[in-house]
Protein backbone atom coordinates (compact mmCIF):
# COMPACT_ATOMS: atom_id res chain seq x y z
CA UNK A 1 0.00 0.00 0.00
CA UNK A 2 0.87 3.66 -0.57
CA UNK A 3 0.17 6.38 1.48
CA UNK A 4 -0.87 9.68 1.52
CA UNK A 5 1.02 12.66 2.88
CA UNK A 6 -2.21 14.65 2.16
CA UNK A 7 -4.02 12.11 4.81
CA UNK A 8 -1.47 12.51 7.17
CA UNK A 9 -2.00 16.53 6.79
CA UNK A 10 -6.06 16.27 6.84
CA UNK A 11 -5.75 13.54 9.92
CA UNK A 12 -3.30 16.47 11.68
CA UNK A 13 -6.11 19.26 11.02
CA UNK A 14 -8.82 18.99 13.14
CA UNK A 15 -10.77 21.90 13.83
CA UNK A 16 -9.85 23.77 16.62
CA UNK A 17 -12.97 23.43 18.71
CA UNK A 18 -13.92 20.95 19.97
CA UNK A 19 -15.48 19.96 23.23
CA UNK A 20 -13.92 19.00 26.66
CA UNK A 21 -15.48 17.29 29.34
CA UNK A 22 -18.25 19.05 30.93
CA UNK A 23 -20.86 21.71 29.51
CA UNK A 24 -20.58 25.63 29.69
CA UNK A 25 -19.34 27.77 26.92
CA UNK A 26 -18.48 31.76 27.45
CA UNK A 27 -15.85 33.74 26.12
CA UNK A 28 -12.65 33.70 27.79
CA UNK A 29 -12.54 36.67 30.98
CA UNK A 30 -10.90 37.26 33.81
CA UNK A 31 -13.77 38.96 35.41
CA UNK A 32 -14.17 36.47 38.69
CA UNK A 33 -15.38 38.13 41.69
CA UNK A 34 -13.35 38.48 44.62
CA UNK A 35 -12.60 35.65 46.26
CA UNK A 36 -14.40 35.64 50.11
CA UNK A 37 -10.60 35.94 51.71
CA UNK A 38 -8.39 37.53 49.55
CA UNK A 39 -4.64 38.13 49.50
CA UNK A 40 -5.34 42.26 49.58
CA UNK A 41 -3.45 44.07 52.57
CA UNK A 42 -2.07 40.85 53.40
CA UNK A 43 1.23 41.73 54.73
CA UNK A 44 -0.83 44.65 56.34
CA UNK A 45 -3.09 42.33 58.19
CA UNK A 46 -0.65 40.44 59.69
CA UNK A 47 0.75 38.50 57.03
CA UNK A 48 4.07 37.63 55.88
CA UNK A 49 3.38 39.25 52.47
CA UNK A 50 5.97 36.19 51.01
CA UNK A 51 4.75 33.09 49.79
CA UNK A 52 6.21 29.68 48.54
CA UNK A 53 5.11 27.39 45.96
CA UNK A 54 6.82 23.92 45.61
CA UNK A 55 6.12 22.26 42.20
CA UNK A 56 7.92 20.16 39.46
CA UNK A 57 8.05 21.75 36.00
CA UNK A 58 9.31 21.79 32.62
CA UNK A 59 11.02 25.32 31.36
CA UNK A 60 7.85 26.45 30.16
CA UNK A 61 5.58 25.46 33.24
CA UNK A 62 8.29 27.31 35.42
CA UNK A 63 8.41 30.06 33.00
CA UNK A 64 4.48 30.05 32.76
CA UNK A 65 4.43 30.44 36.72
CA UNK A 66 7.28 32.91 37.49
CA UNK A 67 4.87 35.17 35.26
CA UNK A 68 1.65 34.36 36.85
CA UNK A 69 3.50 34.96 40.35
CA UNK A 70 5.12 38.20 39.19
CA UNK A 71 1.45 39.32 38.07
CA UNK A 72 -0.17 38.53 41.87
CA UNK A 73 2.84 40.55 43.62
CA UNK A 74 1.56 43.30 41.01
CA UNK A 75 -2.00 43.17 41.83
CA UNK A 76 -1.71 42.15 45.68
CA UNK A 77 1.59 42.94 47.09
CA UNK A 78 2.52 39.57 47.73
CA UNK A 79 5.86 37.89 46.37
CA UNK A 80 5.59 34.05 45.36
CA UNK A 81 8.59 32.41 44.91
CA UNK A 82 8.66 29.23 42.40
CA UNK A 83 10.73 26.75 44.02
CA UNK A 84 11.26 23.82 41.09
CA UNK A 85 11.79 20.06 42.28
CA UNK A 86 12.18 17.18 40.42
CA UNK A 87 9.46 15.21 39.14
CA UNK A 88 10.81 12.31 41.10
CA UNK A 89 11.84 13.92 43.86
CA UNK A 90 8.64 15.64 44.72
CA UNK A 91 6.54 14.02 46.52
CA UNK A 92 9.50 12.86 49.06
CA UNK A 93 10.99 16.32 49.92
CA UNK A 94 7.22 17.66 50.50
CA UNK A 95 6.69 14.41 53.24
CA UNK A 96 10.11 15.22 54.85
CA UNK A 97 8.75 18.74 55.05
CA UNK A 98 5.30 18.02 56.19
CA UNK A 99 6.96 15.82 58.56
CA UNK A 100 9.42 18.40 60.21
CA UNK A 101 7.19 21.59 60.46
CA UNK A 102 8.57 23.26 56.98
CA UNK A 103 6.03 22.38 54.74
CA UNK A 104 5.92 25.32 51.99
CA UNK A 105 2.71 27.05 51.78
CA UNK A 106 1.64 25.81 48.37
CA UNK A 107 2.44 22.59 46.66
CA UNK A 108 1.36 21.56 43.15
CA UNK A 109 -0.24 18.02 43.56
CA UNK A 110 -1.32 15.59 40.99
CA UNK A 111 -5.57 14.56 41.50
CA UNK A 112 -4.46 11.24 42.23
CA UNK A 113 -2.51 12.27 45.75
CA UNK A 114 -4.84 15.02 46.69
CA UNK A 115 -7.11 12.41 48.71
CA UNK A 116 -3.65 10.88 50.45
CA UNK A 117 -2.24 13.93 51.78
CA UNK A 118 -6.06 15.15 52.68
CA UNK A 119 -6.50 12.38 54.33
CA UNK A 120 -3.64 13.04 56.67
CA UNK A 121 -4.53 16.11 57.69
CA UNK A 122 -2.03 18.52 55.70
CA UNK A 123 -4.14 20.75 53.76
CA UNK A 124 -5.67 23.67 54.33
CA UNK A 125 -9.60 23.49 54.16
CA UNK A 126 -10.00 26.31 51.82
CA UNK A 127 -14.24 26.80 52.26
CA UNK A 128 -13.35 29.55 54.50
CA UNK A 129 -11.95 31.39 51.84
CA UNK A 130 -14.02 30.13 48.74
CA UNK A 131 -17.33 31.65 47.50
CA UNK A 132 -20.12 28.77 48.01
CA UNK A 133 -20.76 28.83 44.15
CA UNK A 134 -16.73 28.58 43.31
CA UNK A 135 -16.74 24.95 42.57
CA UNK A 136 -19.38 25.79 39.68
CA UNK A 137 -16.51 27.60 37.60
CA UNK A 138 -14.47 23.97 36.68
CA UNK A 139 -15.88 20.49 35.66
CA UNK A 140 -17.37 18.79 37.62
CA UNK A 141 -15.11 15.66 37.88
CA UNK A 142 -11.86 17.74 37.97
CA UNK A 143 -13.70 19.91 41.01
CA UNK A 144 -14.60 16.86 42.80
CA UNK A 145 -10.69 15.65 42.75
CA UNK A 146 -10.20 18.15 45.17
CA UNK A 147 -12.72 17.97 47.56
CA UNK A 148 -12.45 15.75 51.11
CA UNK A 149 -15.09 14.54 52.75
CA UNK A 150 -17.42 17.16 51.29
CA UNK A 151 -14.59 20.08 51.64
CA UNK A 152 -12.57 21.92 49.35
CA UNK A 153 -8.48 21.39 49.84
CA UNK A 154 -7.62 22.59 46.72
CA UNK A 155 -7.97 24.45 43.43
CA UNK A 156 -8.17 22.32 40.05
CA UNK A 157 -5.42 23.77 37.64
CA UNK A 158 -5.31 21.84 34.85
CA UNK A 159 -5.81 18.05 32.81
CA UNK A 160 -3.97 16.19 30.38
CA UNK A 161 -4.46 13.11 28.71
CA UNK A 162 -2.63 10.80 26.68
CA UNK A 163 -2.98 10.26 22.72
CA UNK A 164 -0.92 8.10 20.02
CA UNK A 165 2.22 10.51 18.81
CA UNK A 166 3.22 8.34 15.39
CA UNK A 167 6.67 8.59 13.03
CA UNK A 168 5.14 9.85 9.60
CA UNK A 169 7.83 8.46 7.54
CA UNK A 170 7.90 4.99 9.25
CA UNK A 171 3.95 4.80 8.77
CA UNK A 172 4.80 5.72 5.45
CA UNK A 173 7.45 3.24 4.70
CA UNK A 174 5.27 0.43 6.46
CA UNK A 175 2.20 0.77 3.86
CA UNK A 176 -0.31 2.81 6.79
CA UNK A 177 -2.34 4.92 4.53
CA UNK A 178 -4.41 7.11 7.33
CA UNK A 179 -4.59 7.45 10.48
CA UNK A 180 -7.69 8.30 12.43
CA UNK A 181 -8.99 11.71 12.10
CA UNK A 182 -11.81 11.80 14.59
CA UNK A 183 -12.55 10.07 18.05
CA UNK A 184 -15.21 8.21 16.65
CA UNK A 185 -12.89 6.62 13.76
CA UNK A 186 -10.44 5.64 16.14
CA UNK A 187 -8.55 2.40 15.48
CA UNK A 188 -9.96 -0.66 17.35
CA UNK A 189 -7.50 -2.81 18.64
CA UNK A 190 -7.17 -5.29 16.27
CA UNK A 191 -6.68 -2.29 13.56
CA UNK A 192 -3.59 -0.89 16.25
CA UNK A 193 -2.30 -4.60 16.15
CA UNK A 194 -2.34 -4.60 12.34
CA UNK A 195 -0.58 -1.53 12.17
CA UNK A 196 2.21 -2.36 14.30
CA UNK A 197 2.75 -5.36 12.99
CA UNK A 198 2.87 -3.75 9.22
CA UNK A 199 5.76 -1.89 11.36
CA UNK A 200 7.20 -4.94 12.73
CA UNK A 201 7.68 -6.38 9.54
CA UNK A 202 9.03 -3.73 7.47
CA UNK A 203 13.30 -2.39 7.16
CA UNK A 204 12.35 0.36 9.68
CA UNK A 205 14.77 -0.49 12.37
CA UNK A 206 13.47 -0.38 16.66
CA UNK A 207 10.64 -0.96 17.99
CA UNK A 208 7.04 -0.23 16.65
CA UNK A 209 5.31 0.62 19.80
CA UNK A 210 5.29 2.11 23.44
CA UNK A 211 3.12 3.11 26.36
CA UNK A 212 3.95 4.96 28.59
CA UNK A 213 2.84 3.69 32.05
CA UNK A 214 5.87 4.05 33.68
CA UNK A 215 6.05 4.57 38.22
CA UNK A 216 3.92 6.98 39.17
CA UNK A 217 2.11 6.95 35.84
CA UNK A 218 1.64 3.15 36.23
CA UNK A 219 -2.05 3.48 36.10
CA UNK A 220 -2.54 4.81 32.19
CA UNK A 221 -2.66 0.93 31.81
CA UNK A 222 -6.18 1.60 33.13
CA UNK A 223 -6.52 2.88 29.88
CA UNK A 224 -6.84 -0.10 28.03
CA UNK A 225 -8.71 -1.76 31.14
CA UNK A 226 -11.32 0.63 30.75
CA UNK A 227 -11.50 0.35 26.91
CA UNK A 228 -12.14 -3.47 27.46
CA UNK A 229 -15.24 -2.38 29.48
CA UNK A 230 -13.61 -3.76 32.98
CA UNK A 231 -13.20 -1.44 36.09
CA UNK A 232 -10.68 -1.62 38.88
CA UNK A 233 -13.03 -1.86 41.83
CA UNK A 234 -16.54 -3.05 42.09
CA UNK A 235 -17.00 -0.95 45.86
CA UNK A 236 -13.93 -2.02 47.69
CA UNK A 237 -13.45 -5.12 46.40
CA UNK A 238 -10.70 -5.86 43.21
CA UNK A 239 -11.94 -6.50 39.72
CA UNK A 240 -9.22 -7.56 37.83
CA UNK A 241 -10.69 -11.32 37.69
CA UNK A 242 -13.22 -10.24 35.35
CA UNK A 243 -13.76 -11.35 31.75
CA UNK A 244 -12.80 -7.51 30.88
CA UNK A 245 -9.96 -7.58 32.98
CA UNK A 246 -8.07 -10.49 32.03
CA UNK A 247 -9.04 -9.75 27.94
CA UNK A 248 -6.83 -6.52 28.54
CA UNK A 249 -4.01 -7.87 30.38
CA UNK A 250 -3.64 -10.50 27.83
CA UNK A 251 -3.93 -7.78 24.82
CA UNK A 252 -1.08 -6.02 26.53
CA UNK A 253 0.96 -8.91 26.96
CA UNK A 254 0.86 -9.93 23.29
CA UNK A 255 1.80 -6.46 22.49
CA UNK A 256 5.06 -7.73 24.45
CA UNK A 257 5.78 -11.38 23.58
CA UNK A 258 4.44 -11.18 20.41
CA UNK A 259 7.34 -8.19 19.44
CA UNK A 260 5.34 -5.08 18.96
CA UNK A 261 6.36 -3.10 21.91
CA UNK A 262 9.49 -1.85 23.14
CA UNK A 263 11.09 -4.59 25.37
CA UNK A 264 13.15 -2.09 27.59
CA UNK A 265 10.12 -0.37 28.09
CA UNK A 266 8.27 -1.38 30.97
CA UNK A 267 6.48 -0.15 34.25
CA UNK A 268 9.10 -0.29 37.21
CA UNK A 269 12.10 0.82 35.04
CA UNK A 270 12.88 4.55 34.58
CA UNK A 271 12.92 3.91 30.83
CA UNK A 272 10.30 6.38 29.26
CA UNK A 273 8.92 6.37 25.51
CA UNK A 274 9.22 9.76 25.38
CA UNK A 275 12.90 9.87 25.49
CA UNK A 276 13.21 6.86 22.77
CA UNK A 277 10.48 8.45 20.48
CA UNK A 278 12.71 11.16 19.13
CA UNK A 279 15.92 9.15 18.20
CA UNK A 280 13.30 7.38 15.56
CA UNK A 281 13.94 3.84 17.23
CA UNK A 282 10.15 3.84 18.34
CA UNK A 283 7.62 4.35 15.45
CA UNK A 284 4.55 5.14 17.93
CA UNK A 285 3.83 6.22 21.34
CA UNK A 286 1.44 6.59 23.80
CA UNK A 287 2.22 9.99 25.11
CA UNK A 288 0.67 13.37 27.57
CA UNK A 289 0.12 16.80 26.06
CA UNK A 290 2.43 17.79 27.86
CA UNK A 291 5.37 16.25 26.64
CA UNK A 292 4.21 17.93 23.17
CA UNK A 293 6.84 20.85 23.62
CA UNK A 294 9.96 18.44 24.92
CA UNK A 295 8.93 16.26 22.17
CA UNK A 296 9.02 19.10 19.16
CA UNK A 297 12.57 20.38 21.31
CA UNK A 298 13.55 16.67 20.91
CA UNK A 299 12.51 15.44 17.70
CA UNK A 300 13.53 19.29 16.16
CA UNK A 301 12.60 18.74 13.15
CA UNK A 302 14.73 15.51 11.88
CA UNK A 303 11.00 13.88 11.06
CA UNK A 304 7.64 14.41 10.42
CA UNK A 305 5.48 13.51 13.63
CA UNK A 306 1.41 13.48 14.35
CA UNK A 307 -1.00 12.42 17.01
CA UNK A 308 -4.53 10.28 16.29
CA UNK A 309 -6.59 8.97 19.19
CA UNK A 310 -6.15 6.06 21.97
CA UNK A 311 -7.48 2.62 20.19
CA UNK A 312 -10.75 1.73 21.46
CA UNK A 313 -12.22 -2.09 22.65
CA UNK A 314 -16.09 -1.89 23.35
CA UNK A 315 -15.26 1.48 24.83
CA UNK A 316 -13.15 4.43 24.28
CA UNK A 317 -11.35 5.48 27.59
CA UNK A 318 -8.40 7.38 28.64
CA UNK A 319 -6.70 8.74 31.66
CA UNK A 320 -7.14 11.86 33.96
CA UNK A 321 -4.01 13.27 34.36
CA UNK A 322 -3.14 16.74 35.52
CA UNK A 323 -2.55 18.96 39.02
CA UNK A 324 -4.40 21.08 41.42
CA UNK A 325 -2.54 23.58 43.82
CA UNK A 326 -3.22 23.07 47.46
CA UNK A 327 -2.09 25.23 50.15
CA UNK A 328 -0.95 23.54 53.35
CA UNK A 329 -2.17 23.58 57.11
CA UNK A 330 1.22 24.87 57.93
CA UNK A 331 1.78 27.79 55.88
CA UNK A 332 2.94 30.72 57.14
CA UNK A 333 0.04 33.24 55.26
CA UNK A 334 -3.13 30.99 54.66
CA UNK A 335 -5.15 33.66 53.56
CA UNK A 336 -2.45 34.68 50.98
CA UNK A 337 -1.97 31.40 50.00
CA UNK A 338 -5.43 30.25 49.21
CA UNK A 339 -5.64 33.57 47.22
CA UNK A 340 -2.68 32.46 44.95
CA UNK A 341 -4.51 29.46 44.41
CA UNK A 342 -7.51 31.07 43.37
CA UNK A 343 -5.49 33.37 41.01
CA UNK A 344 -3.90 30.40 39.45
CA UNK A 345 -7.77 29.10 38.75
CA UNK A 346 -8.93 32.13 37.12
CA UNK A 347 -9.73 31.97 33.47
CA UNK A 348 -6.91 34.65 32.52
CA UNK A 349 -4.29 33.01 34.26
CA UNK A 350 -5.40 29.35 33.59
CA UNK A 351 -5.80 30.09 29.83
CA UNK A 352 -2.02 31.65 29.80
CA UNK A 353 -0.07 28.61 31.35
CA UNK A 354 -2.61 26.10 29.66
CA UNK A 355 -1.49 28.04 26.35
CA UNK A 356 2.65 27.81 26.56
CA UNK A 357 2.80 24.49 28.93
CA UNK A 358 0.13 22.25 25.90
CA UNK A 359 -2.03 21.30 28.83
CA UNK A 360 -5.70 21.19 29.10
CA UNK A 361 -8.04 24.04 31.13
CA UNK A 362 -10.21 22.49 33.41
CA UNK A 363 -12.86 25.73 33.66
CA UNK A 364 -16.17 25.03 32.18
CA UNK A 365 -15.71 28.73 30.28
CA UNK A 366 -12.52 27.25 28.60
CA UNK A 367 -13.51 23.83 28.03
CA UNK A 368 -13.95 24.71 24.26
CA UNK A 369 -12.73 27.93 24.27
CA UNK A 370 -10.12 28.10 21.03
CA UNK A 371 -6.52 28.26 23.08
CA UNK A 372 -3.70 29.71 21.01
CA UNK A 373 -1.26 26.99 22.35
CA UNK A 374 2.55 28.44 21.85
CA UNK A 375 3.44 24.81 20.63
CA UNK A 376 1.87 22.32 17.65
CA UNK A 377 -1.05 24.03 18.01
CA UNK A 378 -2.35 21.35 15.03
CA UNK A 379 -1.84 18.34 17.94
CA UNK A 380 -3.66 19.64 20.57
CA UNK A 381 -7.50 19.42 19.14
CA UNK A 382 -6.85 15.60 19.26
CA UNK A 383 -5.91 15.78 23.32
CA UNK A 384 -9.16 18.17 24.14
CA UNK A 385 -11.36 15.22 22.29
CA UNK A 386 -9.72 12.54 24.04
CA UNK A 387 -10.20 14.02 27.28
CA UNK A 388 -13.81 13.90 26.61
CA UNK A 389 -13.63 9.75 27.04
CA UNK A 390 -12.21 10.08 31.30
CA UNK A 391 -14.81 7.14 32.52
CA UNK A 392 -16.53 8.26 35.44
CA UNK A 393 -15.92 5.57 37.64
CA UNK A 394 -12.01 5.61 36.68
CA UNK A 395 -12.13 9.48 38.00
CA UNK A 396 -13.52 8.30 40.94
CA UNK A 397 -10.85 5.51 41.52
CA UNK A 398 -7.94 7.92 40.47
CA UNK A 399 -8.99 10.80 42.76
CA UNK A 400 -9.38 7.69 46.31
CA UNK A 401 -6.74 8.08 49.15
CA UNK A 402 -6.01 4.55 47.80
CA UNK A 403 -5.29 5.61 44.91
CA UNK A 404 -1.32 5.56 45.32
CA UNK A 405 -1.38 2.13 46.45
CA UNK A 406 -3.39 0.52 43.55
CA UNK A 407 -1.03 2.47 41.30
CA UNK A 408 2.15 1.10 43.34
CA UNK A 409 0.13 -2.69 42.56
CA UNK A 410 0.89 -2.20 39.48
CA UNK A 411 4.47 -1.18 39.63
CA UNK A 412 5.39 -4.32 42.04
CA UNK A 413 3.59 -6.65 39.54
CA UNK A 414 3.07 -5.64 35.74
CA UNK A 415 6.65 -6.20 34.87
CA UNK A 416 7.30 -9.90 35.41
CA UNK A 417 3.72 -10.89 33.53
CA UNK A 418 4.47 -8.68 30.79
CA UNK A 419 7.99 -9.90 29.90
CA UNK A 420 7.67 -13.22 30.49
CA UNK A 421 5.76 -15.47 27.65
CA UNK A 422 5.17 -18.41 30.41
CA UNK A 423 3.89 -16.06 32.91
CA UNK A 424 0.57 -16.77 34.31
CA UNK A 425 -2.79 -14.20 34.26
CA UNK A 426 -4.66 -16.37 36.84
CA UNK A 427 -1.85 -15.77 39.07
CA UNK A 428 -0.90 -11.65 38.30
CA UNK A 429 -4.66 -11.07 38.84
CA UNK A 430 -4.51 -13.10 42.26
CA UNK A 431 -1.17 -10.60 43.37
CA UNK A 432 -3.14 -7.64 41.61
CA UNK A 433 -6.13 -7.74 43.18
CA UNK A 434 -4.81 -8.99 46.93
CA UNK A 435 -2.40 -5.60 46.73
CA UNK A 436 -5.06 -3.53 45.42
CA UNK A 437 -7.52 -4.49 48.54
CA UNK A 438 -4.51 -3.71 51.04
CA UNK A 439 -4.52 -0.57 49.60
CA UNK A 440 -7.64 0.13 49.71
CA UNK A 441 -7.88 -1.43 53.30
CA UNK A 442 -5.45 0.94 54.21
CA UNK A 443 -7.38 3.64 54.10
CA UNK A 444 -10.50 2.13 55.54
Amino acid sequence: MTVSRRTFVRGLGYGATIGAVGAGLAACSSDTPAPAGSAGGSAAAGGSGELTLTTWGSDAEIAAFQTIADRFAEAEGVTVTIENLPYDQIRTVVDRRLQAGQAPDLFRVSYTDVGGYASRGVLADLSGTLDASYGEEFLPALWAAVQSDGVPVGVPHHTDTSALAFNVEHLEAAGVTSVPQSLEEAWTWEELVEVLTMLRESDIPGAPFAFNYQAFGAFRWFNTLYQAGGQVLDGDTAALGSPEARKALEWTKGLYTDGLHEPSVLVRRPTYPDEIFPTGQISMIQTGDFLVPSLEAAIDGRFEWGVTYLPQDVAAAADLGGNAVVVTEQSRDPQAAAAFARFLGEAEQMQYFCEQTTVLPVRNDLAEAELAFGVRPDLLPVFQQQATTFPEDLVLTTVSPAFPGINQALVDNLDQYLGSEDSSTDEVVEVLNADIEAAVAAQA
